[in-house]
């Protein structure tokens, strides 16, 4: 036994001797402000570990070709409901919450070898290629590229535990047609994520993508101080770049989307429910729908990583604001110092210090 516990002991110390902390380039904290309308920087990212470099790469081009073609306009179709549920049994009172959103994205372009121009490309040692692209948008011609995209999300309690259950859903699928005589090129990405539980299934031009599904760590690219009002949301690095980037934006768009313009409705009801044992259970329920359709245009400003999460910059086209990090200068980057202080931490605190869901 004694044997066993030393083996089991030494191979975890072993593991977190080695853990791997992956690095983002430096663009992509703060990607270049267009010199005019016309331009668009996007960012795509390819699936964690995949062996064939020339398909990971592009995997990643189409994706940043997807996300500027979203970019420059998108139809969003939102809808929320909230219901809460209050009340009092057995002297108990008990509050209930459930919240459920589903949107629908659509966008499409005429796209060409002409249409885009690849700046800049890595490859980091999670073996995730990460491509900048510039898009100018051409006009008088047919859409040739369309995407489709849909978002769910629910929150809600199960039998009044007060423990919340969480699940979201994200399709998104875009099709290519290069021209009159070639075929279609499909690329197909579902991501459902239940309690923090992130499956996947992945296609692109008909070839089925299975990326390990390991937990992976990022070194840090803004420091504690970051000012948290920079960024729209936060979403876990554990499965992925790619993965948290689409979650994170979609999050984004939803949230201007609601802001920019909703109808909302809400309806309230007190009552009063005589049980068989006796007891009067007093009950309030409040229930808010909230719809919206907007045609909008987006800019990326680029994104950071902290503790693991992603922060993104996403804003209505027209209204990106400069970037300025903790203490004002210009952007911080992914630098050997940041990277040294991640990497030389004591393995005894990287092993047992809490990590973010």
């Amino acid at each position: 036994m004694k044997q066993i516990l030393t083996f089991f002991i030494l191979c975890i110390s072993f593991s977190a001797l080695n853990a791997q902390y992956y690095v983002l380039p430096d663009w992509v904290e703060d990607l270049p402000y267009p010199a005019g309308n016309n331009e668009i920087y996007a960012i795509g990212i390819s699936d964690p570990r995949m062996t064939d470099k020339a398909l990971a790469k592009d995997v990643a081009i189409n994706r940043a070709i997807t996300m500027a073609v979203m970019f420059e306009e998108s139809q969003i179709y939102y809808a929320s409901d909230y219901f809460e549920k209050n009340s009092e049994e057995y002297r108990w009172f008990v509050s209930k919450q459930d919240v459920e959103e589903l949107g629908k994205i659509t966008a499409s372009a005429w796209i060409d070898d002409k249409s885009y121009q690849v700046l800049s490309t890595d490859e980091n040692t999670n073996g995730e290629t990460v491509v900048l692209i510039k898009y100018t948008p051409s006009s008088g011609q047919d859409s040739n590229f369309t995407v489709t995209a849909e978002y769910y999300r629910k929150d809600f309690e199960v039998s009044n535990t007060r423990a919340m259950e969480s699940v979201r859903s994200i399709k998104l699928l875009s099709c290519w047609k290069k021209s009159a005589t070639a075929d279609t090129l499909k690329s197909d990405f579902s991501l459902t994520n239940w309690n923090n539980s992130i499956t996947t299934e992945i296609s692109y031009n008909g070839e089925e993508i299975n990326p390990p599904g390991f937990s992976y760590e990022y070194a840090p690219s803004i420091p504690d101080s970051f000012d948290l009002k920079q960024y729209n949301t936060s979403v876990s690095l554990k499965k992925g770049l790619w993965n948290a980037y689409i979650d994170s934006y979609f999050q984004s768009i939803m949230k201007i989307s609601k802001n920019y313009s909703s109808k909302m409705e809400t309806v309230s009801d007190d009552y009063k429910v005589n049980r068989d044992d006796g007891i009067s259970e007093f009950s309030t329920e409040s229930f808010a729908r909230s719809v919206c359709k907007n045609v909008l245009s987006f800019e990326f400003g680029g994104m950071g990583i902290n503790k693991n999460q992603l922060y993104p910059r996403v804003f209505q086209k027209n209204e990106r604001t400069f970037y300025s990090t903790a203490n004002g200068s210009e952007p911080a980057k992914a630098d050997s110092t940041s990277v040294e202080t991640v990497k030389k931490k004591c393995w005894l605190k990287r092993l047992f210090s809490k990590k973010n869901k």
